[in-house]
Parts: structure tokens; sequence; C-alpha cells
């Protein structure tokens, strides 16, 4: 069972990084696109692209503190709570780094799509 802990580890912190990586380097590459047409120019596709930007960026730095904050939870309710629990907690946690892997894919996906449109 451990191993099988470790290995979740290594692959989610692989996975962070690939992400941060992608997400640094693979950006210039795609600013260098020239596309968005008439929707470019619009006041509202402007608009529209500045707030993507914004809340992808913002959510970036939101998801994996949240994140770790309900780790954290899980964790001590591991701790003080029965052994019963154990168990639903420790789901708890997978489900969490899943859903922190999850939620950095979709938002580095989405921030490379409005970068396209730039």
């Amino acid at each position: 069972m451990k191993i099988k802990e470790k290995l979740l580890t290594l692959g989610t912190s692989l996975a962070l990084g690939i992400i941060t990586l992608n997400n640094t380097v693979f950006a210039d590459i795609v600013t260098e696109v020239q596309g968005g047409g008439e929707i470019q120019k619009s006041k509202i596709g402007t608009g529209v692209m500045k707030l993507v930007q914004d809340l992808t960026g913002t959510l970036q730095w939101i998801i994996p503190f949240i994140g770790v904050g309900f780790i954290l939870w899980h964790v001590f309710k591991i701790m003080t709570g029965d052994e019963r629990d154990q168990d639903i907690h420790k789901k708890g946690i997978i489900k969490v780094l899943v859903c922190i892997v999850v939620g950095l894919i979709v938002v580095t996906i989405v921030n490379l799509m409005g970068k396209y449109f730039q």
C-alpha cells in the first residue's frame, strides 16, 4: 500500500511540474501565433479575453492552496478520528489530488487557448 501512495505522490509531483513548465515555456510559442480576426478587435472580445486571462491566472494559484487545505483537513481527521473512518479520508485525499491535477490541466488548456486568440 505504501508503494502505491509513493507512486501516486511522485506522479502528482511530476504532473504539476509538467503543468508549470507548460505554462512558462510553451506560452511564449503560442503568443507568436497571429489570429482572432474581428472578434479579437471588438470590445466584447477583448474584455472576455482579459477576463479569461485574469481568471486562469488566479485559479492557477487558488486551486493548489485550497487543495492543500482539504488535504490537511483529511489528515487531521485521520489522526483524530476512528480507525473505521480512515479509509474514507484516505480516499478523500486521493480525490482531492485528482481534482487538483484535473483543475490545473483545465486551467492550463483554457489559458493556452486564450493566448492563441491574442
